[in-house]
C-alpha cells in the first residue's frame, strides 16, 4: 500500500497514457492517415480529456462529499450533471470534427484478413445534431468505467483516512491514559513517603534531614525523568535504591531488607515507575513491630529478558474496614501500563501464600529499547 502511494502520480500518468493510446494501437494500417488523425484523433483526445477531468472531479469532490454528507440524491445529481456536460461537449466536438474514415481496401472485409474496419459510421441526426450511436455507446461505457474507478479509489482513500484517524485517536487515548496513570502513582507514592518522614520526625531521629534530602531526589526523578516515555534502567534502579534507603531509616533490629541487581542494566531503557508499587507494598505489609521481617528485592537482566522479584512476609491481614481507599491502586496502575506498553511481552505473577507474598515480573525487552543515554 505504501509503495502504491509513493508512486501514485506515475501510476496515474501511465494509466491515462494507456487509456488514451490503446484505441489507436487497434487501428488497421490503412486507417492511418492525416485526415483520420485529424477527425477521429482530435475528437478522441478531447473526449478522453473530458473523462479525465470528470475522473478527478469525482475523485476529489463528488464521492468525498457523498462520503461526508451521505446525501445520495446530491451525489446522483452531480453524476448526471457531469455526464450531461461530457455528452454535450462530445456532441459539439463530433459536429465540429465529423469522422472521416476511409473505405477498407478490397480483401479487408468481414472475415478476411486480421483486421476488420466497417468503414464510415452511419450518420444520424436528431434536431439537426449529428449523433453517432456507436460513439454515444462508447462514451456512456467510458463514463461509467471512469466514474466507477474514481469512486472506488475515493472509497479506498476515505477508508484509509478513517482508519488512520481511528489509530491516531487510539494512540492519543492511550497516551492520555498513561499520563493519568502516572499522575495517580505520584500522589500515592508521596503520601506513603511523607508518612515515613512523619514517623522519623516523631521519633526525633537524626535521620530526618537525610530523609528529606532523599525525598527531594525521589521527587526530582518523578517530575523531570519519569514523565518521559522511557528512562534508562540504571536510573530506575537508582530511584528504587533511594526509596529503599529512605525506608531503611525506620527499620528496627529485627527487620531487614536486601536489594540486589545483576546483568546488563546499562543497555536498556524502560517504562518508568513500574517496580516502585511492588516495593511500596512490600514495606507496607511486610514489616511487623514485634516479629522478624525480611524483605527481598531482586532484579536481573539476562539477554533481552528482565526479571523483577519482590518477596515479603505476610502477617495478620487487616479487616476490610481498615484497608485504606488507595490500597493496591499502584499495582492496578502497573497492570494497566504493562498491558499498554508491553502487550504480549510480559508476565506478572502475584502469589499470596500463607505467610509469604511474592511478585515476579518478567519483561521481554526489544532491541529498539536499547538505552541511548549510556554514560
Amino acid at each position: 500500500m505504501r509503495l502504491l502511494q509513493r508512486y501514485q502520480n506515475w501510476l496515474h500518468v501511465v494509466g491515462w497514457a494507456v487509456f488514451i493510446g490503446l484505441p489507436f494501437l487497434m487501428f488497421p494500417g490503412y486507417v492511418w492517415s492525416r485526415s483520420v488523425l485529424l477527425s477521429f484523433g482530435v475528437t478522441k483526445v478531447i473526449e478522453d480529456v473530458l473523462l479525465i477531468v470528470f475522473f478527478y472531479v469525482n475523485l476529489w469532490f463528488l464521492t468525498p462529499t457523498f462520503l461526508q454528507q451521505r446525501n445520495l440524491r446530491r451525489f446522483v445529481l452531480g453524476l448526471l450533471l457531469a455526464f450531461g456536460v461530457v455528452l454535450a461537449i462530445d456532441l459539439l466536438v463530433l459536429n465540429l470534427f465529423p469522422p472521416n474514415f476511409p473505405q477498407p481496401p478490397s480483401g479487408a472485409g468481414m472475415g478476411q484478413g486480421r483486421h476488420h474496419w466497417p468503414g464510415p459510421p452511419p450518420a444520424n441526426y436528431i434536431l439537426g445534431i449529428r449523433v453517432d450511436v456507436g460513439r454515444l455507446t462508447s462514451t456512456v461505457v467510458s463514463f461509467g468505467f471512469v466514474g466507477l474507478l474514481g469512486s472506488l479509489i475515493a472509497f479506498s482513500q476515505h477508508h484509509d483516512r478513517v482508519r488512520e484517524a481511528q489509530q491516531q485517536m487510539t494512540l492519543e487515548k492511550v497516551s492520555a491514559e498513561l499520563a493519568m496513570l502516572k499522575l495517580q502513582v505520584s500522589p500515592h507514592f508521596l503520601f506513603n513517603t511523607l508518612n515515613n518522614i512523619r514517623w522519623l520526625a516523631r521519633q526525633k531521629s537524626d535521620q530526618t534531614e537525610e530523609a528529606i534530602v532523599t525525598l527531594s531526589q525521589l521527587l526530582r526523578y518523578m517530575i523531570y525523568r519519569a514523565q518521559h516515555d522511557k528512562v534508562p534502567l540504571r536510573q530506575e534502579l537508582d530511584h528504587l535504591a533511594d526509596y529503599v534507603a529512605l525506608q531503611q531509616m525506620r527499620l528496627k533490629p529485627n527487620q531487614s531488607v536486601t536489594f540486589t541487581h545483576e546483568g546488563d542494566i546499562d543497555s536498556y531503557d524502560i517504562e518508568p515507575l513500574l517496580f516502585i508499587p511492588f516495593v511500596e507494598n512490600a514495606f507496607k505489609y511486610g514489616l511487623h513491630s514485634q516479629q522478624a521481617s525480611q524483605i527481598d528485592i531482586r532484579l536481573s537482566v539476562v539477554g533481552d529478558t528482565l526479571t523483577f522479584f519482590a518477596e515479603n512476609p505476610m502477617f495478620e491481614q487487616p479487616r476490610p474496614d481498615d484497608v485504606p481507599m488507595d490500597s493496591g491502586i499502584g499495582i492496578l496502575n502497573v497492570e494497566k501500563r504493562l498491558a499498554l506498553h508491553y502487550p504480549n511481552r510480559h508476565t506478572l505473577q502475584i502469589n499470596p501464600e500463607a505467610d509469604r507474598f511474592r511478585v515476579i515480573l518478567t519483561l521481554q525487552l526489544h532491541h529498539d529499547e536499547v538505552a541511548l543515554h549510556r554514560h
